[in-house]
């Protein structure tokens, strides 16, 4: 086997030497006949100067024959392009290092670049189109590229991702700088005699539910901007100059204009104000009026007047844009409580014992020892069956009341008895309340959303005369619940301006046991905020820890160490709560902006209505699907 990579001077001395050799620029000359390719791999090593890792896997002969001198840049042109006949490629490391591996799984490892560097090598590049979808431009590109090339596009996107060989990715942005066009034209149309939303209303409905051009109206100029292809918008302007050519019309003393967005009520208000601009001397007084059963402006006035309060009706009569207001309320909550008390009684079991009674009872401990003892000492104390049927249902009832652990016991002899009985408890609650009131209203328009109930408040009572005659009591309805007040702004740059009180309350319970007042839970925030179109703000917040402590104890007796514990009754809660209230405004101006929203909404509603009835499908569809 012969192998030569030398220069044309040097070649006897570069055959007969194994040392690495310096050569000068554009004087290599390859000439192989079945070569060792590895030997090949560190031949242009040496002369290129570069660092191969070369994979097990790469074995095999070559041959090459040039006629021609080579600079290095050159050589390692043609080695890379011998390594791809041969199936191999060159990937750059990070490092700089170039590993020399099978083609097939290459793709992975390729480097990324901007363009299409990186001659001879696989190379990964990102394509972006401008007006075309990426899933077409990939079945266009697909064929030209390597078989183990890879191609990624998503539908509906304008992405590409290909991994290929240098020359493959520049076929590739070719293929997509011919296809990704936008292939429209703009034209502004002005008009004189119709107005330019008519004009779009027109075309809108010539076009259908998908037409194939655009058509906007500028109020302010009376002017339509069509986009389309040359021949839709060549088509289309004769139609709009014919329709401005013959809808001047002669003007009579009156006209009616109808309202499409604006509210006829606070526009009449403002028009009424600025007819003394248009009375001109000669010609009648303008006056304005509206219809309320079509919403309509009715216009008396001269042709030029008419002319001047229609235009000013128009620029006023624009869809205003929705803001969606959604808010978060958050609230954790953690309660632990703890009690330990001691009960016990004694005394005798009729009349005649000599035995007193004593003992103690705590309200706020259960059971009631003294339903047990009426109980125990009833049928002693000479009762009706019915008085001792009755406490001892009593005591039933008393001891099913027990939270926690009671332990106690009782001791009972023919003419007296004792009864002791110790209760324990802890509880720990963790809550976990997550509100979302959401409400849409106009932009600049106030909204309030309440869910809740009224509960009564008493506002004044009276008792009446001695025989309670005339006794009443004066009530206030309350609203209790979840409550969200908005007043959305929208100004240049999508920032909204909102005036906001939000208001959380519930009932915490009576104010005391025999008392039908309630005492209320209340949390409020009023503010005023700034928030770009969906931006989500925190309103406010609120940590709050409140630890309370009750002892109930007989006086001295329950002071006394240790033996005190027996005289009276410890309960201690403690409750952590963090409240933190979000918003989030979204502009609403059009179909396309509510859609989706709605829809979110609607497949929510939809999954728990499935969720909670346990059916395949929702009623929902119903509303939303009529048959």
């Amino acid at each position: 086997m012969k192998k030569i990579i030398t220069s044309i001077l040097a070649l006897s001395m570069a055959s007969a030497m194994s040392v690495p050799m310096a050569y000068a620029a554009g004087e290599h000359q390859i000439t192989m006949q079945q070569a060792d390719i590895r030997a090949f791999i560190n031949d242009v090593s040496i002369v290129t100067g570069k660092t191969f890792l070369v994979d097990p896997r790469v074995q095999g002969n070559v041959t090459i024959s040039s006629e021609k001198s080579l600079s290095p840049s050159e050589v390692f042109e043609v080695f890379k392009n011998v390594m791809r006949v041969h199936g191999y490629t060159v990937v750059r490391s990070p490092n700089g290092e170039y590993r020399v591996t099978l083609m097939q799984g290459a793709a992975q490892d390729a480097p990324f670049v901007a363009n299409t560097g990186y001659n001879g090598q696989f190379a990964t590049t990102v394509i972006k189109l401008e007006h075309s979808d990426s899933a077409d431009a990939a079945k266009l590109i697909k064929p030209v590229m390597h078989s183990q090339g890879i191609l990624t596009a998503n539908a509906g996107g304008n992405i590409i991702v290909v991994t290929d060989f240098p020359e493959n990715l520049r076929k590739a942005r070719e293929i997509v700088a011919a296809m990704d066009t936008n292939g429209t034209v703009t034209d502004t149309i002005s008009f004189t005699n119709i107005q330019a939303k008519d004009a779009e209303d027109t075309l809108k409905a010539l076009g259908g539910n998908r037409p194939s051009y655009k058509a906007i109206s500028i109020p302010g100029t009376n002017s339509l901007i069509l986009e389309g292809s040359p021949s839709e918008v060549a088509r289309l302007r004769p139609i709009l100059s014919q329709m401005d050519a013959v809808g001047r019309l002669p003007r009579g003393a009156v006209s009616v204009t109808p309202l499409r967005f604006a509210d006829g009520e606070k526009l009449i208000e403002l028009l009424q104000t600025l007819l003394p601009a248009y009375t001109f001397e000669g010609q009648p007084t303008p006056s304005v009026a509206h219809e309320a059963g079509s919403n309509s402006i009715v216009i008396s006035a001269s042709g030029e007047a008419q002319d001047a309060l229609e235009q000013i009706i128009r620029r006023l009569d624009i869809r205003r844009p929705q803001v969606l207001v959604e808010a978060m309320i958050v609230e954790i909550s953690d309660t632990a409580a703890k009690e330990l008390g001691v009960q016990w009684a004694m005394g005798g079991l009729d009349t005649k014992s000599a035995v007193p009674f004593i003992g103690t009872n705590f309200s706020r401990q259960a059971p009631n020892l003294l339903n047990l003892a009426g109980a125990l000492a009833g049928p002693g104390l000479g009762l009706d069956a019915t008085v001792t049927d009755t406490l001892q249902q009593a005591a039933l009832s008393s001891i099913t009341g027990i939270d926690g652990i009671g332990i106690g016991g009782a001791s009972v002899n023919d003419n007296a008895f004792f009864s002791v009985i110790v209760t324990a408890i802890e509880n720990d609650n963790d809550s976990n309340i997550l509100s979302t009131p959401f409400v849409t209203t106009l932009d600049n328009e106030p909204a309030s959303f309440i869910v809740g109930q009224e509960i009564p408040i008493t506002t004044g009572e009276s008792q009446g005369t001695n025989t309670g005659l005339n006794a009443f009591k004066t009530f206030e309805r309350k609203e209790v619940g979840i409550k969200l007040d908005v007043h959305p702004q929208i100004s240049e740059g999508d920032v909204i301006r909102m005036k906001i009180k939000q208001e959380v309350s519930s009932i915490a319970g009576a104010i005391t046991s025999v008392s039908s007042d309630f005492v209320t839970n209340k949390r409020e925030i009023e503010t005023t905020v700034l928030a770009s179109d969906g931006e989500i703000i925190v309103l406010g917040g609120l940590i709050q820890d409140d630890e309370e402590v009750n002892i109930a104890k007989v006086p001295v007796l329950g002071d006394v160490p240790v033996l005190g514990t027996l005289f009276r009754s410890k309960g201690k809660s403690r409750k952590k709560t963090n409240l933190v209230v979000f918003l989030r405004p979204t502009i609403i101006r059009s179909r396309a902006d509510s859609d989706p929203i709605t829809q979110r909404h609607l497949d929510n509603m939809r999954r728990q209505d499935m969720l909670q009835s346990g059916r395949d499908y929702s009623k929902i569809e119903e509303f939303v699907n009529p048959r």
